[in-house]
């Protein structure tokens, strides 16, 4: 494997204390066909926590925060496939990569991610 190109990306920090989840996404299209390995991870966490006592029964939440690959385009013999992760993907190889998204997703916390993309020839 020869890398010819890094492309760092990073989602600056992102602050939550509503307690709603929320979603940020990086889309990463239009340059062809070409093979990528990706990597993303959180470089900054700071988790926040809701506490309510009521009647001697404590309840609340504690913050989250993760980052990976969404979804992903590639092409081979048998044509162009997209593929739909289900979970936070933190590193893929992809060969004759079109298109890919990151997410970030977060609730009750400061968060911030980064990550890089390496082009390269096989």
């Amino acid at each position: 494997m020869t890398t010819y190109w890094i492309q760092g990306f990073w989602f600056d920090n992102y602050y939550d204390s509503s307690g709603n989840e929320q979603r940020v996404y990086l889309t990463v299209d239009g340059f062809g066909t070409r093979n990528v390995a990706i990597s993303a991870q959180l470089n900054v966490l700071g988790p926040g926590a809701y506490i309510e006592e009521s009647n001697g029964t404590i309840t609340g939440d504690l913050g989250f925060a993760a980052v990976g690959i969404k979804w992903y385009e590639y092409t081979d013999d048998s044509g162009f496939h997209h593929v739909d992760n289900d979970y936070f993907v933190p590193f893929a190889i992809i060969n004759n990569c079109v298109g890919f998204q990151i997410e970030l997703a977060y609730e009750r916390a400061w968060v911030g991610a980064a990550g890089t993309i390496s082009y390269f020839n096989d």
